[in-house]
C-alpha cells in the first residue's frame, strides 16, 4: 500500500488519475511515457459559450422610457434562456437579467439623453456570449398648447406652455415661413412671442420647438393666414331709378398681395345680389325703382378666397 499527495490542482477541472502508473513511478520504472500522456489530457472546460442574441431594434421611444427587443439565438429556444440586459450614458451603467423573454420596457430615463443597450446570452454555469449593442437617445418633449392669441395684418402673436415633464430650464426656437419666402426664427426663453412685420393676407406655417443643450425637440406646427385690410371709403357717385355707380378707396398694406374685391347688395323688398369684380368704380344695374338698397364691399384673398371685413353704405334709387 502506497500514499501519495497531489498539488497545485486548478479549480473547476476534470483530472484523471491512474493508479497503475503511480505504482510504476514509485518503483524506479520509467516514467516520460507516462509523464508525456497525463500532460496531453489536461483539464477540460465544463461549458460552452452560448450564441449571442440578434440584432436590438426600439419599437417605441419616450423623454423617460426606452422598450427594446432583439433576435433569439439562432436554434434556441425562447422559453429556456436568459438574458443579460445592460445600458450605459456617460459614466453611469445599469444591467438585469431577464428569464424567458426577449423584449422589455427601460423607465426612470434621463430625457434628451443617449443610451448605449447591450444584450448578451446567458449559459450554463453563467457562462455569457458576446453582447449586442445599439445606441437611442431618449425624447426631448415639445412644447405644449400651441395658441394664437391674436392675429392682424402684419404680425401674430403666439403662446404656449411647458413642455410635460421637463425639469430643466429650455429656450425655444420659433420659426415661421410663407410660400416663396425663406424660413426666419426667433429664440426665446419665454413662453411667448410676438411675429411682426409679417405680410398681409398670407398664410404661414409657425412652428416651435424645444432646446436643451444637448438636443432640440419635434416641433409643434400650425398654419395661420394673417389679415388685410378692408376697402375704404364707399363713395356713391351717379343714381338713378334702376342703377347705382359707386367707387371705393383702395385698402391699405395690400401691395404684393393678390386680390379682388366682392359688392353684395340687397333692397328692402328682399332682392339680393352679389358680383366679384376688379373694377373700381362698378355700376350696380337691374335695381327696382324707388327701392333701398344696402350695399357691403370685402376684401377677397385670391390665393385662399378668405374675406375680410365689409364697409357698408345704403342708397335709394
Amino acid at each position: 500500500m502506497f500514499m501519495s499527495f497531489i498539488r497545485k490542482i486548478t479549480a473547476s477541472c476534470v483530472y484523471l488519475f491512474c493508479f497503475a502508473c503511480a505504482f510504476l513511478v514509485l518503483h524506479g520504472f520509467h516514467t516520460k511515457r507516462v509523464g508525456a500522456w497525463l500532460n496531453q489530457q489536461g483539464p477540460t472546460q465544463a461549458s460552452a459559450v452560448p450564441p449571442p442574441p440578434g440584432e436590438i431594434e426600439f419599437p417605441t421611444v419616450g423623454s423617460d422610457s426606452v422598450s427594446l427587443s432583439w433576435g433569439v439565438p439562432e436554434g434556441m429556444d425562447i422559453r429556456s434562456l436568459r438574458f443579460r440586459v445592460s445600458w450605459t450614458s456617460g459614466t453611469e451603467t445599469c444591467s438585469l437579467r431577464v428569464t424567458d423573454v426577449n423584449h422589455m420596457n427601460i423607465q426612470s430615463l434621463s430625457l434628451g439623453t443617449e443610451y448605449i443597450f447591450s444584450v448578451a446570452t446567458i449559459g450554463e454555469n453563467n457562462t455569457q456570449s458576446q453582447c449586442v449593442s445599439a445606441a437611442v437617445s431618449t425624447v426631448i418633449p415639445a412644447p405644449e398648447g400651441l395658441t394664437v392669441d391674436s392675429v392682424d395684418v402684419t404680425s401674430v402673436s403666439l403662446r404656449w406652455s411647458r413642455p410635460h415633464g421637463l425639469d430643466q430650464t429650455p429656450r425655444f426656437l420659433v420659426s415661421y415661413c410663407c410660400p416663396g419666402k425663406d424660413t426666419q426664427s426667433i429664440s426665446t426663453a419665454s413662453y411667448s412671442t410676438v411675429l411682426s412685420n409679417l405680410q398681409p393676407g398670407t398664410e404661414y406655417t409657425v412652428s416651435v420647438c424645444t432646446v436643451l443643450e444637448n438636443g432640440e425637440s419635434e416641433a409643434t406646427s400650425q398654419t395661420h393666414c394673417t389679415g388685410f385690410s378692408p376697402p375704404g371709403k364707399l363713395n356713391i357717385s351717379f343714381v338713378d331709378e334702376t342703377s347705382v355707380s359707386l367707387s371705393w378707396d383702395r385698402p391699405t398694406d395690400m401691395e404684393g398681395v393678390h386680390h379682388t374685391f366682392r359688392v353684395n347688395w340687397w333692397g328692402s323688398r328682399g332682392q339680393r345680389e352679389s358680383i366679384t369684380t376688379d373694377e373700381n368704380p362698378t355700376v350696380l344695374s337691374h335695381l327696382r325703382p324707388g327701392t333701398e338698397y344696402s350695399i357691403s364691399v370685402c376684401t377677397v384673398l385670391q390665393s385662399s378666397g378668405l374675406e375680410s371685413d365689409p364697409v357698408c353704405t345704403t342708397v335709394c334709387t
